[in-house]
This record gives C-alpha cells, sequence and structure tokens, in this order.
C-alpha cells in the first residue's frame, strides 16, 4: 500500500516538477515566450476577425453554454461553429442567383455580399460607404437582404423603402433567421441585444403582401444554416 501511495504522489507532482526544471533548465527560452506572449495580440483584436473570435472568450463564460467539438450547446441543443462566424449568406446565395438578375442591391452585404449587387451596409465591407436612400426609386431589378432586417425595430419602415426602390415586376430576396434556432434568439448570449425582433415566415409574406408583392417562392425551413427565405415580386 505504501508503495502505491508512492507511485501516486509521485505522478500527482511529476508535471510539477518538469514545468519547474524546464524554468531552470531554459530560462532564456522560457522569457522569450513569455515576451511573446506579452506582444501577441488577442485573435479578437487582429483586423477583420471572423465574428466567432470576438465572443469566444466570453461564450465560454456563460452559465448557459457549453464548448463542445465543433460548436456550442445552448439549452440543450447543440449549434455548429459555422452559424457563428458570419457568412450565413453564402447557403442561400445558389437560389438567390435564379431571381436576382440586372441590377440589384444587397442590403447589410458586409464581408460577404450577392456577387454581381451593389453593396450597401451601415457597418463594414465594401458597401460601408454606400445606403439604399442614395437610389432611385423604381431604378432596380431585385433588392436581396441576408440576416439583416432582425437588427432594426424600424424593419417595416425599412422594407417599404427596400420595396419602393423596384420597377414593376422586380424581385426582393430576404434570407433571415428560423425562430427555432435558440441562438439567434433575442437576448442570448450569441447575439444579444443585436437582434430586435423575431422574424417568421408569415410575418414576412404578410408583409410584402401589404405593400403590393406576390410571393414568387420560399423555403419556410430551418435549413443548414436555421435560417428561412422568401421571395416576392412587385406587383404596383
Amino acid at each position: 500500500m505504501k508503495a502505491m501511495t508512492k507511485s501516486a504522489a509521485s505522478s500527482e507532482t511529476w508535471p510539477q516538477y518538469r514545468f519547474v526544471r524546464k524554468c531552470f533548465s531554459h530560462p532564456i527560452q522560457m522569457l522569450r515566450a513569455a515576451v511573446h506572449r506579452l506582444r501577441t495580440k488577442p485573435l479578437e483584436n487582429l483586423p477583420d476577425c471572423p465574428d466567432l473570435f470576438g465572443v469566444y472568450r466570453p461564450l465560454l463564460q456563460h452559465p448557459d453554454v457549453r464548448r463542445r467539438p465543433g460548436g456550442w450547446e445552448y439549452r440543450g441543443r447543440f449549434y455548429p461553429d459555422y452559424l457563428t462566424v458570419g457568412g450565413a449568406c453564402h447557403a442561400i446565395f445558389r437560389e438567390a442567383l435564379k431571381f436576382c438578375q440586372g441590377t440589384g442591391v444587397d442590403v447589410g452585404a458586409g464581408l460577404w455580399p450577392l456577387p454581381g449587387s451593389i453593396p450597401v451596409d451601415i457597418w463594414r465591407g465594401p458597401g460601408a460607404t454606400k445606403t439604399i436612400s442614395e437610389i432611385t426609386d423604381g431604378s432596380l431589378d431585385y433588392v436581396f437582404s441576408s440576416h439583416c432586417l432582425e437588427h432594426n425595430e424600424n424593419w417595416e419602415e425599412l422594407l417599404r423603402e427596400w420595396v419602393s426602390k423596384l420597377k414593376r415586376g422586380g424581385i426582393v430576396f430576404l434570407y433571415l433567421p428560423h425562430p427555432e434556432c435558440g441562438i439567434w434568439e433575442i437576448g442570448s448570449p450569441f447575439v444579444g441585444t443585436g437582434h430586435k425582433w423575431t422574424p417568421t415566415p408569415q410575418i414576412i409574406k404578410s408583409s410584402l403582401a401589404q405593400l403590393g408583392c406576390s410571393v414568387a417562392a420560399f423555403d419556410d425551413g430551418p435549413d443548414a444554416m436555421f435560417s428561412f427565405w422568401v421571395c416576392a415580386r412587385k406587383q404596383a
């Protein structure tokens, strides 16, 4: 029994012993490593870093969130990392381009504008200097927007403005977070107060109808990005 106890004690102290021995054996290397860590910027401070870098540390500290291989568990449901790095629009580009042809804008384009569109964004990316209000009413063939409308309290007013920019027969294509996606709920640790309301397929279709648009195609989802889309054509 004594031998087992001694062995167990040795195995417990061995890692600490190795660390101390390394410090005394290679002091210069250890000093260099310490200086390097001090000089290295946190990942979230790098320019144009993935969105996940900015929330990784707070998420690890949140009581309702647990890190799992390849993603996060939130309130008992697993969400892959690709949902939190930005660029959800890539999942819908192929479908959107079937309808969004001619001259059009991508509202809230960020770093990933719809190919061939004029990017518009209030925050970042190639469209950061543009606003849709600068565009002449009735001049566009389409308005595309991905995961943008839910960030605005005055979304109905914005949607009305978007539709006003379309020609008769023009397309409005909206890609939005699905209401079943827990990490995109208002107040979740993943979006905080960034989302102002919860879009649903029914609300979007009804709002577009009130603005004189007829639904041309849709998918109520949720798809792989926990999102849904609605494509409508301006009639009046």
